[in-house]
């Protein structure tokens, strides 16, 4: 088992070493949403898929493999 509720929150502290903050300013949801989201509460479509694409632009931008919604270990309402 993993020591994180998420592969979101793996992803972030693990490979991309940023903050809370710095990926909820990568899409529209306010910081707060976006640490829901990474702690697994139920959050709706549209706001996993900005979360989604955020993530996929970082690992992009490190040359890193995308990932899809369902990777992230994301609840949906």
């Amino acid at each position: 088992m993993s020591k994180y509720p998420t592969e979101l929150k793996r992803l972030r502290i693990e490979v991309l070493k940023l903050s809370q903050e710095g990926i909820a300013k990568r899409t529209s949801l306010t910081t707060y949403t976006y640490r829901r989201a990474e702690d697994g509460h139920p959050i709706k479509y549209s706001s996993a898929q900005e979360i989604t694409e955020a993530i996929n632009s970082l690992l992009t931008e490190q040359g890193l493999q995308r990932v899809d919604l369902h990777d992230l270990g994301l609840t949906l309402e």
